[in-house]
Parts: structure tokens; sequence; C-alpha cells
């Protein structure tokens, strides 16, 4: 009994010896074209060489309905970001790694010394206005991890990771017009009908109206006796063909024209936003898309349709 205590003791006291890595974000949630912050905190209760100590941010794509091989296959990030603390960056070509390597071994190598003690390293990493924001639906997933990781020369890594929310939050412009573009049954067709649409904000956060108006041009009369503004969130995904995986008709508004064969239809249009559902998404792989629609009863239906951005707002998005 005494032995085994006494073994458990040593190997207590080896781990308190291994190096200690923590990793704290400044929020949970961070939004694109903005920077996301920290500090990692590096306790050492003794000196080790290194290779290398850092920060990164990546992000990966996984989509929904991909083959079994490729389900399984690991997804390189579409999105890597690093910043170094200490050392130097990790060759990219396999054979500089395992010349670094061997070099440690023969004791070519060592590295950077760090003192024993604790050790605070802040961060700040900028994020492009361009990524896609954290998705996860019915078309599959956009992931972001914090990784900071500590490479000693010789052994192995020392990791502390943490999934991030990131947010898409969009460069607000002036008031856009948005001109309609005829399609029966998804194709574009001939028609003397024109819809021009006009919104108060082609931006909109969720659980806000998507408002406007929109103005008909029936130059041969044609008898128009209801008229539907609809709202439309579709996800998608693009691997070997366009697949769509869901649409949803989020809100919708009819309207009935006092004269259906006047030549000039004028109406204004208020859609609300859900609370909860998919932002705008534009990834690799990965697409969710908002459309508002405009669809005249005439023989045959006539649509017109435009793209909307949708985006969750972020409390505190200073950062």
């Amino acid at each position: 009994m005494g032995a085994q205590v006494k073994v458990s003791a040593v190997k207590e006291h080896k781990a308190d010896l291994g190096p200690s890595l923590e990793l704290y974000l400044s929020r949970d949630t961070f939004s694109t074209g903005k920077r996301l912050s920290g500090v990692v905190v590096l306790r050492l209760a003794q000196p080790i060489n290194i290779r290398s100590l850092l920060v990164s941010v990546t992000g990966v794509e996984r989509p929904a309905g991909a083959s079994l091989a490729r389900t399984f296959r690991k997804y390189s990030p579409f999105f890597t970001r690093e910043q170094l603390f200490s050392g130097a960056l990790e060759p990219r070509l396999a054979s500089e790694r395992a010349s670094l390597i061997w070099n440690a071994i023969l004791g070519r190598y060592t590295g950077r010394t760090l003192c024993a003690g604790e050790h605070t390293y802040p961060f700040s990493i900028p994020l492009p206005a361009s990524l896609p924001p954290s998705y996860d639906g019915k078309a599959g997933k956009i992931q972001y991890r914090v990784t900071a990781r500590l490479q000693p020369t010789i052994g192995r890594a020392t990791k502390a990771s943490k999934t991030v929310r990131i947010m898409f939050i969009p460069r607000l412009r002036g008031r856009p017009v948005a001109l309609g573009y005829p399609a029966a049954d998804g194709t574009v067709q001939s028609t003397d009908i024109n819809v021009t649409i006009d919104l108060d904000e082609r931006m909109v956060s969720m659980g806000e109206v998507v408002s406007g108006r929109f103005s008909i041009t029936n130059p041969n009369a044609m008898a128009i006796p209801k008229i539907t503004a609809s709202l439309e969130v579709c996800e998608w995904v693009r691997l070997a063909v366009e697949k769509e995986i869901q649409r949803d008709r989020v809100d919708i508004a009819i309207i009935v024209p006092e004269e259906p064969s006047a030549t000039f239809i004028q109406a204004p249009f208020r859609l609300r936003l859900p609370k909860t559902a998919p932002p705008t998404i534009e990834g690799s792989v990965v697409s969710v898309i908002w459309l508002l629609k405009i669809t005249l009863q005439t023989e045959p239906t006539i649509e017109f349709k435009t793209p909307v951005t949708v985006y969750l707002p972020v409390e505190g998005s200073g950062a």
C-alpha cells in the first residue's frame, strides 16, 4: 500500500512540473470586420525550451448531404489567422518540420527558453468583414475555434481551445433601390409588366421589419386581381451540384388592387423577420439566402424577387 501511495505521489509531482496553458476570451460573441481579443496565460513550474507559442483562429465548413467518405474526411479550414507570442512559426513543409525535430533531438536546435513562472499574453486578431457567420442548420455547420498552442522543442504540444461565435455585421449604406426581374417557375420570361421594388433598408436585423413600396407598370392593362409580397429563407449546399436543403416562407402580405387592370399600381408592404432564423450566409459550400418576392396573380403567374441581407444584432459589438 505504501509503495502505491509513493508512486502516485511521484506521478502527481511530475504532472505538476508540466506547463499549464489557459485561454480567456474577452466575450462569447464577436462580429465580422472587428477584432477577436483575449488573453493566454502560461504557467511554468520550471524553465522550458519551446519552438513556438501562439494563438490561432480557424473557421471550418461542414456541409450536410456530403458523401460518407467526405463526411469522415478532415475538413481543412477556410479561414486561419495566427498571432505568434514567442519562438517561430512552424515550417509549412513536412520535410522542414522533420528536420527541425531531428535537430532538436541531436541538440543542434534548442529553440527559445522560457523561464519558470506565470506568463500573460494578450492578443487581438482582426476578423475580415467578408467572413460568413457561425451557422448550425439544415445545410450543415460553419464553426470557428480559437486555439492557444505551446510547442516544445521535443515532445507533444500543449493546447487550450474554445469554440467562438462569429456574427455578421453588414456595412449599412444609404437607401437602396432593388430592380425587380420577372420569373415564372424559376425561369425568366418575357413580359411587358415591370415591377420596381423600393426598400427602406436592404440590410435588416433579425426581429425587425422589411418594409418598402412596389410599383407595377402594366402597359397592356392585364388583369392583376391579387398581389402577394412574401419573405422566404432558403438554405443551400453546393457540393458536386447545388442542392436546396430547406425553404421557408416566414411572412406574407396580400394586396388587392382597387383597379386590377390599372396601367400603374403602387402599394406599400411590411414583412416581419422572425427573431430565430439563420442570417444571410455566403460560405464556400453553405449558403443561406433571404428573398423578397412580389407575386402577381396573372395568367400565367409572374414572380419578381430580390435578395435581402439579414443579420443578427450583436450587443456590444464595438470590440
